[in-house]
């Protein structure tokens, strides 16, 4: 898709010579773009446009052109994409709005357009779409007539309102891009489709992205995880709701809804995800500016011992760097070469009333320390600081400084002379200490996770699809879309995911006999596609010990549950030998976008007080797998959290293994849900006692 992006020729259809209209100002901001290409206005009326010559149809420019730029009425677009196939023009960028965004009838038109364009072998940007730029390339296909200088950041965007702001930006904050791309409705090209051509491109070190859905999920992560050169990626994605979890029966499904899921995913593939345009702003800043940051100390240089103190604050919250504790020799160093320095233990305090060259000694010392990963320098603008002079000093160390540097001028009037000093050496700087802190943050956090090992999990060689699918069927049958608590361990046990000892009765007598054979004490629980959460209706018993309490349990559940379900259908009391340990949570939803997720946590009742759940995309590696755990209050109890003995978080993996499985094979089961599994001690195995399963409607 070279020619899409950089184009040597582009025809640009509804072209006209008002540049009120969006086809006047597409040619006025190519030209002003300094495109040195061919272009070709295109417009039914010909003549000329603009000081070119115009063709009344791209069927009559009788050229190859790369691009074709289309902005006419709705109605007209689906016959443009004939025109081009018979023109041989491959790539088309379509502004026209009044598409699926608009009305039903314009969601028609777009089936349309998509039709005229697979038929006519047409990729295409749009529509509704706000244009791309390759200021590289003097390409600005845009009806923005800012075009911001050649740079390193490629930007996608859904949004042409949202990309609008990006480019206003970029072009007040002198950054550069490499490309700026929009993308409209998807109704083709979306954004994984084009990841392989950007990561490859020796122009763009970062990637930024405003998206408001991600509408293939699965291809999405393909594309990221393929990446021929892995490059940073900022995301700010809008619309963190809880929507997608109203669709959820299971405790985890309702507690971790669709924009949890994009977290999960963002943090799977190492994309640094933006709550809002700022941090966005701020972090594209750091990664265009930057080298990876290999270490995590900080060292901290500051003319306002104020500023020092938020910096120190900043630093202590974020969680992938730190302010180093100087050596003495560093100290020693400091103090010798800026003999009036207030304070030496991080932040460096050269005074407000400091030479500039004394910025210049300090970075030279810290830059040194072989704990220093980067560097900190902010300024108050004190009557008696010299900023400008200061930022003159930073521009001309650029590249002498080895490791990252970020700078804050704290103030507003006083400080723009020399924020615009900084701007213009592309030497990033921010507003405040805490946001120039934050940006480095971010870079020590990508780093680290670009380090982690890839290894593929461990799946068990087994697989349980006949028997599973077998389940499913009968369930199908009988227009069930839930399993029973007996078919979802039949799939368990299918797979190798260990259960206790069981039967199912159904009656009194039957219960007490079940009992005995099993073996006390037991659990007793009611058996029923109708209800999934048995605890609430009084439909569980546990620690029953002899064959009479078996018999009053059996009896208590069925009442309790005819009382408050009375439509439910019941099969039974099922029976389950007690095993003790520590109980935590497992469960599987299937996200209508990146599909399967796995959750961990603590189980039983603490699911839902606690909230606590740490999850994992499907399919994920073995450090995913370890990272989902480690990172969860219920590790910590498993390991032998003050004096606990430590239980068995081997066979607890082996588990998850089998989940994973289980949700790669069966693509029918929406959710499964163990609540809960029961950890026991090291060495002794675990149990899922409890098994909730759905299946996706048909």
């Amino acid at each position: 898709m070279k020619s899409l992006l950089a184009p040597t020729s582009v025809a640009i259809i509804g072209a006209s010579n008002d540049e009120t209209k969006l086809g006047g100002m597409l040619v006025k901001n190519m030209i002003n773009a300094g495109f040195k290409g061919k272009l070709y206005p295109v417009n039914p009326k010909g003549g000329e446009i603009q000081g070119y010559k115009a063709y009344k149809s791209v069927t009559e420019i009788g050229e190859p052109v790369d691009l074709a730029v289309i902005a006419v009425k709705a109605a007209f677009v689906p016959g443009e994409m004939a025109n081009l196939g018979k023109a041989g023009i491959k790539y088309a960028t379509i502004l026209t709005a009044g598409f699926k965004e608009d009305s039903p009838e314009g969601a028609e038109l777009e089936k349309q357009l998509k039709e005229e364009a697979k038929k006519n072998g047409v990729r295409f940007f749009g529509p509704n779409c706000f244009g791309n730029m390759n200021p590289g390339a003097g390409v600005n296909a845009t009806f923005a007539h800012l075009l911001p200088k050649p740079g390193n950041i490629t930007i996608f965007s859904q949004s042409g309102a949202v990309g609008s702001s990006i480019i206003d930006w970029a072009y007040r904050n002198q950054i550069g891009f490499a490309n700026f791309i929009t993308f409209g409705n998807k109704a083709d090209i979306d954004e994984a489709d084009l990841i392989d051509q950007i990561s490859a491109d020796p122009n763009t070190k970062v990637i930024g992205m405003y998206c408001e859905g991600i509408s293939n999920g699965e291809k999405f992560v393909r594309a990221i995880e393929n990446m021929p050169v892995k490059k940073p990626i900022v995301i700010f994605k809008s619309g963190r709701t809880q929507a997608g979890s109203a669709a959820a029966s299971s405790h985890t499904g309702s507690l971790a809804g669709s924009d949890a899921v994009n977290n999960v995913v963002f943090n799977k593939l190492n994309i640094h995800r933006a709550l809002d345009l700022d941090e966005m702003f701020d972090v594209l800043k750091v990664f265009s500016s930057c080298s990876p940051m290999k270490k995590d100390g900080i060292g901290i240089i500051t003319n306002a011992g104020g500023l020092g103190v938020m910096s120190a604050d900043a630093t202590f919250e974020a969680p992938y760097i730190h302010a180093v504790k100087f050596s003495d020799e560093t100290i020693k160093e400091i103090r010798e070469r800026v003999p009036s320095v207030a304070g030496v233990t991080n932040p460096i305090d050269v005074r407000g009333d400091a030479k500039p060259e004394y910025f210049r000694e300090v970075i030279r010392v810290l830059y040194k320390d072989p704990q220093v990963g980067g560097l900190v320098i902010m300024g108050s603008p004190l009557d008696t600081a010299d900023l400008e002079s200061v930022a003159k000093i930073l521009v001309e160390m650029k590249d002498e400084i080895p490791v990252p540097a970020v700078v804050c001028f704290a103030g507003g009037y006083k400080c723009d002379r020399a924020n615009e000093i900084l701007r213009s050496g592309g030497f990033p700087c921010f507003d405040t200490p805490d946001r120039a802190v934050r940006a480095l943050n971010a870079l020590r956090k990508y780093t680290i996770r670009s380090e982690i090992p890839r290894d593929p999990l461990k799946v068990p060689a087994v697989s349980g699809r006949a028997q599973t699918e077998a389940i499913i069927r009968k369930a199908r049958s009988e227009g069930r879309n839930s399993l029973t608590e007996s078919e979802g361990k039949q799939i368990f046990t299918a797979y190798g995911v260990p259960i206790p000892g069981e039967g199912t009765a159904n009656s009194a007598e039957e219960a007490a006999k079940e009992c005995d054979r099993i073996g006390y004490p037991v659990v007793m629980k009611v058996v029923s596609p109708d209800i999934k959460h048995k605890t609430d209706v009084g439909g569980v018993v546990v620690g029953v010990k002899d064959s009479a309490a078996a018999k009053e349990a059996y009896t208590k559940i069925l009442d309790s549950c005819r009382k408050n379900v009375p439509n439910a259908r019941i099969d039974g009391v099922s029976i389950q030998q007690m095993v003790s340990g520590q109980e935590v949570i497992l469960s599987m939803i299937r996200d209508s976008q990146f599909g399967p997720v796995v959750s961990f946590g603590l189980g039983g009742i603490y699911v839902e007080i606690l909230r606590e759940i740490s999850q994992a995309h499907v399919p994920m590696t073995e450090q995913q797998l370890d990272e989902m755990i480690t990172t969860t209050k219920a590790y910590k109890l498993l390991s032998g959290a003050r004096g606990l003995p430590p239980a068995d978080i081997d066979a607890m993996k082996d588990a998850i293994r089998r989940i994973v499985l289980i949700a790669q094979e069966n693509p029918e089961i929406h959710e499964l849900e163990i609540n809960p599994v029961i950890v026991g001690l090291k060495g002794k195995g675990c149990w899922a006692v409890d098994a909730l399963v759905t299946l996706f409607k048909e």
